[in-house]
């Protein structure tokens, strides 16, 4: 046996990451089927025509949703991986409340205004979506119970429920849904009727799971608004990194046709497999980086590189895949999609730059430097709506995709640097 692989087989830290991190691997790979299976459901039954529109709605519920978590899934993570917090169920709970009211104003605030959005917002008339926004905002206050719910299985280190919850769970149940209603129904209103039911059931099950392990409801000692305030710097990373992540899908919905925002987000879905390792890793990586760094332990280190090392080399992997078989995986989705081969390929390449800075976010956030996170992030989202908007309307789905590899590209390794210079903390793939 050579010494690199002995000397990770040694290390209980390297071994938790390995394992707890391919459970998590198989599950997101699991999900990520379903919601392939759930999107070649829906453009070969309904056309990209109505994927589009769809996706347009489902960008609207990853905006919406995050600005109604507040911040507090992320620091509910760095709170409960704290052993000593683990009496205080009362946090979990007026999370729950909080984020619940949160998201159920930003709903109905994006409902009134929903014609003015639709009407006059959009370049491209897409009257259609005054039918499917409102089942899409209606599912956003219980998804982000869910998404609270599996913050707490994430801090406990329950990989395998925290996964589940946030993956396979709601394409899994609304494509059982569609399939069972298809007959008697072909409406494509039944696509957010099943996405609804989904996650209620999932924000449902998920929640009575959490408040059986807490055994117990009680009023928290913490001071709560101590606790919202410290979540406010993660709500602005997570909710202008979410904008950074959709904000081509909505630009792309003001300049272009439903048929090529379809074609653009099956691509962007396609390229975020690349990306499926580095949730595995973060998973396993966010308790042990606040838990360690929180006792004055710097051991961390050693985990992050190696973390860095093997998710650089398992996105090469992928990204050689799908790159190399481009046009018979769009097909998959229909003919018209092969379309979409060059904006695929530019994505993969951005996603594999991005690999090679590590896990620079929740590095930042699991040590305190949330503020410099948010920073690096708006300048990003900054960058990004300006590249594309000029790019979008010259290049179509080729320019909004340039534009995010070079914004992504700038937020990571900028991060990357500023962990090396003034933290001291090696985050980029380098030999163990």
């Amino acid at each position: 046996m050579n010494n690199p692989i002995k000397k990770i087989l040694e290390n209980s830290d390297y071994k938790e990451i390995l394992k707890k991190g391919s459970y998590f691997l198989i599950l997101r790979l699991f999900g990520a089927f379903i919601g392939y299976v759930f999107t070649i459901y829906v453009s070969n039954n309904y056309g990209a025509d109505i994927y589009g529109l769809v996706a347009l709605c489902f960008s609207f519920f990853l905006i919406i949703g995050v600005f109604g978590r507040l911040g507090l899934d992320t620091n509910i993570v760095k709170f409960f991986s704290q052993s000593k917090n683990n009496t205080e169920a009362g946090v979990f709970y007026k999370s729950v409340i909080v984020t619940f009211i949160a998201s159920c104003l930003f709903s109905s605030l994006i409902f009134f205004f929903k014609e003015a959005i639709i009407f006059r917002f959009y370049q491209q008339p897409k009257p259609e979506l005054i039918n499917f926004l409102p089942w899409i905002l209606l599912s956003i206050p219980f998804w982000n119970i869910a998404i609270i719910c599996s913050s707490y299985f994430r801090a406990k280190k329950q990989s395998l429920a925290f996964s589940f919850i946030n993956y396979p769970s709601r394409f899994l149940i609304s494509l059982l849904i569609l399939i069972i209603f298809w007959s008697s129904n072909q409406d494509p209103i039944i696509i957010l009727k099943a996405h609804f039911w989904a996650v209620f059931i999932t924000a449902f099950t998920s929640f009575f799971i959490v408040i059986r392990k807490l055994n117990y409801i009680t009023i928290s000692t913490y001071k709560y608004l101590d606790f919202i305030k410290e979540s406010f710097p993660m709500l602005l990373s997570s909710s202008i990194l979410i904008l950074l992540t959709m904000v081509d899908t909505q630009i792309m919905g003001v300049f272009e046709t439903k048929s090529n925002i379809g074609i653009y987000s099956v691509a962007v879905k396609i390229a975020a497999l690349t990306s499926f390792s580095l949730s595995a890793i973060n998973s396993i990586l966010a308790p042990k980086i606040a838990k360690s760094h929180a006792e004055g332990d710097d051991s961390f280190k050693n985990i992050v590189r190696f973390s860095t090392n093997i998710n650089f080399f398992i996105t090469i992997a992928i990204a050689s895949v799908i790159i190399i078989f481009n046009n018979f995986i769009l097909s998959l989705f229909g003919e018209e999609f092969i379309e979409g081969s060059s904006i695929l390929i530019l994505l993969c390449a951005g996603q594999i730059i991005n690999s090679f800075s590590g896990s620079v976010g929740i590095i930042l956030q699991m040590i305190g430097k949330q503020k410099v996170h948010q920073n690096f992030v708006l300048a990003a989202l900054i960058i990004n709506i300006i590249l594309t908007s000029f790019l979008t309307p010259l290049y179509g789905g080729l320019g909004a995709a340039g534009a995010t590899v070079a914004s992504m590209a700038f937020w990571n390794i900028g991060c990357a640097i500023y962990l090396k210079k003034i933290v001291g903390i090696k985050t980029y793939f380098h030999k163990l």
